[in-house]
């Protein structure tokens, strides 16, 4: 006896899978009387638990926004630099690395104190390039900047 599963039943189970793929949470912050308006310098500190370059690639989303950046351990930041970019990141394995948690967080170079953070979280890994995603997410740290 050969039964067989109507087409609508696939589609119906195949839609929340569709609808979470393209699930990604974002969540910028700005510390309330902090800006990063004014700052053009900026240092990003290299994770030595980075395996994609990530640091590379936030301090190429700086520069081809204008600023002057510099990457490095934080022993090796100049003086002149106005705001220390840090950052966090989390990846997957599904025939492939991909991104699932990224945060990334500036914060003043004399005081220390938080200006800005952005959050990036997806449950189910997008398959955008890195590149795109790391400057979205640096357009939405500097999103005060283009008011």
């Amino acid at each position: 006896m050969k039964t067989s599963v109507p087409i609508w039943r696939l589609l119906l189970g195949l839609l929340p899978a569709l609808l979470l793929g393209a699930c990604a949470s974002y969540d910028a912050q700005t510390v309330h009387g902090k800006s990063l308006v004014g700052i053009t310098r900026f240092f990003v500190v290299s994770n030595l638990n980075d395996n994609h370059a990530l640091d590379h690639r936030l301090a190429e989303a700086l520069q081809a926004r204008g600023f002057e950046v510099q990457i490095g351990p934080l022993t090796m930041m100049p003086e002149n630099t106005q705001a220390i970019v840090t950052y966090q990141d989390r990846w997957t394995w599904d025939f492939g690395e991909h991104l699932v948690y990224l945060t990334i967080n500036a914060r003043d170079a004399l005081s220390n104190e938080a200006i800005a953070a952005v959050t990036y979280s997806v449950s189910i890994p997008k398959r955008e390039p890195l590149p795109q995603t790391v400057a979205g997410l640096v357009d939405r740290l500097l999103s005060d900047k283009k008011s």
